[in-house]
């Protein structure tokens, strides 16, 4: 009696992993700019002139989505396309003759790396956001999240990725990369990304994250100084200085009087409450979409995944019933 319940259970529990999985690709399958990309992509795929007929572009594209939506292999994404029911209708194929192997999965991605499309993915979605009046870059949230590389020396190159670089923060060390990224105020969407090394310091990169266009910077005690170093940008197209609203150290507001300290926790509070838009974009990235630790190497190479993890990310919270309304 007790086993039947068991199984009962677990083929509850599985049948409500495989609804969530679909009703994700479903999802997916919505809020993709697939013409879009397709076009994007187009003139740099393979046109068939030597050897086999490659397959089709927007096959490659699903099975590409899906690797990076689950964090996969390229090995392991070929077969959850195979093996998945969700995936293999996402995909529209019907057998395993149908989708490519793990190498030219690979290929695929590579030829992306190698055109910057990846970037180029990022930019249609801001611009697509943008025209949806979803980003009006009136104000800018900037903030930074560290990816983890392998520091294992286990590898063909007996060394580690010399573009990653080490980093403490807090009581830890980190080795990997640093995304750097400005948000837009009102939808909390992302507009600039920025990937560097770990051991890059925030504030150097505020001015990059810029548009332009703010009144306001929001950012956290890291960016302090951000408005008085030699490439910080203090007047927007307009001609209006911009005011750069940073949270300050709490070392700082112990200084004050009691009147003084009250007042400053108020600000900070609000200052806090607008910046938290920020961390809805790494919960995307890295809870949802499990991206904390890249399985690549080189700057290049994380330039390109992250940018396309913060365009999945963007089309993924302009989807939710605050922002698609």
């Amino acid at each position: 009696m007790n086993k039947q319940i068991s199984l009962s259970v677990l083929n509850d529990e599985l049948l409500q992993v495989r609804t969530k999985k679909k009703e994700f690709m479903e999802q997916i399958e919505r809020i993709v700019p697939w013409g879009e990309w397709i076009t994007l992509i187009k003139p740099c795929y393979y046109k068939g002139e030597r050897g086999n007929k490659p397959y089709e572009l927007e096959l490659m594209l699903r099975i590409y989505l899906i690797q990076n939506l689950y964090d996969l292999a390229d090995e392991a994404t070929v077969a959850e396309v195979v093996d998945s029911r969700a995936f293999s209708d996402f995909c529209g194929v019907e057998s395993s003759n149908q989708v490519p192997d793990g190498d030219t999965l690979g290929r695929f991605r590579n030829l992306l790396i190698k055109n910057s499309l990846q970037e180029k993915l990022f930019a249609q979605v801001v611009e697509m956001l943008k025209a949806k009046g979803l980003i009006l870059k009136k104000g800018t949230i900037v903030d930074s999240t560290i990816i983890s590389a392998p520091s294992s020396t286990k590898n063909a190159e007996k060394k580690r990725d010399p573009d990653a670089h080490s980093v403490k923060k807090g009581n830890q060390w980190f080795f990997g990369y640093k995304a750097h990224i400005g948000v837009d105020k009102g939808s909390g969407l992302v507009h600039t990304v920025k990937v560097t090394g770990a051991n890059v310091h925030d504030v150097t990169m505020t001015s990059e994250l810029l548009t332009g266009e703010e009144n306001e910077v929001y950012g956290d005690s890291g960016y302090i100084g951000a408005d008085k170093r030699g490439e910080a940008l203090i007047w927007n197209n307009k001609g209006r200085k911009i005011k750069y609203k940073l949270n300050r150290k709490p070392s700082q507001i112990k200084k004050l009087s009691a009147s003084g300290q009250y007042a400053a926790k108020k600000s900070e509070h609000k200052k806090s409450s607008i910046r938290a838009k920020v961390e809805h974009v790494f919960a995307v990235v890295k809870r949802q979409l499990g991206y904390r630790r890249t399985r690549y190497r080189g700057l290049e190479k994380q330039t390109s995944k992250i940018n396309f993890m913060f365009a999945l990310a963007n089309l993924i919270l302009a989807d939710r019933p605050c922002l698609a309304a």
